[in-house]
C-alpha cells in the first residue's frame, strides 16, 4: 500500500492535522530564515535613513559653520604657517631692527618642541641697543601677523656712550608656531 492509499484511507480530522502541521512548518521556516533576517535588516536600514535625514535636516547650519571654521582657520594660518619660515621670520626682524638702529648680535634657532596640534620654535635673540629702541623693537614685533612671542630677557652690560645714550646688550628667547601637518 503506498502513501496515497493510506493518505487517502486517514480520518480527516488527521489530515488536518497533518495540514496544519505541514504549514506550520513551512511559515515557521519562512519566519526563521526569510523574515527575521529581512526585518533586522529594514530595521537597520530604517535607522540609517533616519541618521541620514537627520543630518540632512542639519546640513545647512553645518555648511554655515564649515565656512565660518574655515574663514577662522584661513586667519589663524597667516598667525600659525603651517611649517617654520625661519628664513622669512629673519628677513622681517632684521628689518625691524635695523629700522630702530639696533644691531642683531644672534639669532640662534633651537629644536622645535611638539604640541598636540602644532609646534613651538625657540630662538635664542642677542642685540645690542638702547633702552627705548628695544621698547620699540619688541613692540613692532608684538604687530606682526606671524605669532612671535618674547619671553625671558635680560640686560647686562650697560654702556656709556654720550649723556643721552646707553647702549646695553639684551639677550631674549622667542618663540614662534607653526602647524603640525
Amino acid at each position: 500500500m503506498g502513501f496515497k492509499e493510506k493518505f487517502d484511507d486517514m480520518p480527516f480530522t488527521t489530515k488536518l492535522v497533518i495540514l496544519v502541521v505541514l504549514v506550520v512548518l513551512v511559515g515557521g521556516g519562512w519566519y526563521y530564515f526569510y523574515y527575521m533576517d529581512t526585518s533586522k535588516k529594514i530595521n537597520s536600514l530604517q535607522t540609517e535613513i533616519n541618521r541620514l535625514y537627520k543630518y540632512k535636516r542639519e546640513l545647512p547650519s553645518l555648511r554655515v559653520k564649515y565656512k565660518k571654521a574655515q574663514a577662522e582657520f584661513a586667519a589663524y594660518k597667516k598667525e600659525l604657517p603651517e611649517k617654520e619660515e625661519i628664513p622669512s621670520l629673519l628677513v622681517k626682524l632684521t628689518d625691524i631692527i635695523k629700522s630702530k638702529d639696533v644691531r642683531l648680535m644672534s639669532f640662534t634657532p633651537k629644536n622645535a618642541i611638539a604640541k598636540s596640534i602644532y609646534y613651538i620654535k625657540p630662538i635664542d635673540i642677542s642685540i645690542v641697543s638702547t633702552y627705548k629702541n628695544c621698547g620699540l623693537v619688541f613692540e613692532d614685533v608684538s604687530k606682526m601677523s606671524r605669532l612671535f612671542k618674547i619671553n625671558n630677557f635680560s640686560i647686562t652690560s650697560p654702556k656709556i656712550v654720550n649723556s643721552h645714550k646707553v647702549l646695553l646688550n639684551i639677550k631674549f628667547s622667542a618663540e614662534t608656531y607653526y602647524f603640525k601637518k
